[in-house]
């Protein structure tokens, strides 16, 4: 069997929502098109293609542009991804003090975002030193049972290398996105098969993502012959979050997954909306997808797909 359920919304459609079941086809049939523009349908996940073989790891690092030992640990996180490419999910979350505009001290740059914002003060605190991050939202009993990784406590190398290492997934996520600039609307096709039988209760979180962003950031690393205060004013910052699409407040996105869904099912999601005002380059723009167990608040699967941009 195979549940679809469909979002459609932006600030002048209404949010419609359905659930049907059919037969399941390999690779997916191209899925229905909401009575948005009936010559648009939504992009199609290839189910061959779809990663069956493990858990990606899926790391969220909190930042900002103030931070001055956020460049030299940044870099050493896209090193890591680098290696680790067809494993690794990387967002980027600005928030906090070390987030704060200053358009006189040299930050115009506003990369904060409410979901961001809401994220940060979930999984941090005022002590909570910044850069940090969470991998795959879950503590580690063979790291301290830590949750939050930075040079306080355990850096966050070893717990992603370790989470790298794992060969098995109870999901197998696909995503595909196509952003029709002459509706700005994206058309977004999510699809999950269970591996297992599943008998929890899981979300689905939908973000925007923009990478290669060329703005101010302090580094204490800078030469400041080059740079005045060790502002560095043409950093080019990556993976940076823009937004959740999804219109849940929860930080684990939309309901997706309820009772006992056999091994082998397929789960559709289909959204349409807008996007957010503050993505400066539409062609540099992802899609990341991923699941959240909603009673232990883990992140089971995760995937991204770079956004196809229709005229």
């Amino acid at each position: 069997m195979r549940n679809t359920i469909i979002f459609g919304f932006s600030l002048l459609i209404t949010l419609t929502f359905t659930v049907g079941c059919d037969k399941v086809e390999t690779p997916l049939p191209e899925p229905a098109v909401l009575n948005l523009n009936d010559s648009i349908t939504f992009p199609t996940v290839d189910s061959v293609n779809l990663n069956r073989g493990f858990k990606k790891t899926y790391v969220e690092e909190f930042t900002g542009h103030k931070c001055t030992t956020c460049p030299a640990n940044t870099k050493l996180l896209l090193a890591q991804l680098a290696l680790n490419k067809d494993r690794m999910i990387v967002t980027s979350v600005h928030a906090g003090s070390f987030a704060q505009v200053d358009d006189f001290g040299g930050y115009p740059t506003d990369f904060n975002t409410p979901y961001g914002t809401l994220l940060f003060q979930n999984f941090t605190t005022a002590s909570t030193p910044i850069p940090s991050a969470i991998i795959n939202r879950r503590s580690f009993d063979n790291f301290n049972n830590l949750m939050i990784f930075n040079n306080a406590t355990t850096f966050w190398t070893d717990p992603i290398n370790f989470e790298n290492s794992n060969t098995s997934t109870d999901i197998a996520l696909g995503v595909e996105a196509d952003f029709i600039d002459s509706l700005n609307l994206f058309y977004i096709q999510v699809s999950a098969e269970a591996l297992t039988d599943l008998t929890s209760t899981y979300r689905l979180l939908v973000l925007c993502v923009e990478d290669s962003i060329v703005a101010p950031q302090l580094d204490s690393e800078a030469d400041e012959s080059i740079y005045p205060h060790k502002i560095v004013t043409d950093y080019i910052h990556s993976h940076v979050l823009r937004g959740k699409l999804n219109s849940d407040q929860s930080i684990a996105g939309d309901p997706f997954i309820s009772g006992t869904i056999p091994s082998g099912e397929w789960l559709d999601y289909k959204l349409n909306a807008e996007m957010p005002a503050n993505v400066l380059n539409k062609e540099n723009a992802t899609i990341v997808a991923v699941i959240v167990n909603e009673i232990t608040g883990e992140v089971i699967q995760s995937e991204e797909t770079h956004v196809h941009v229709v005229e």
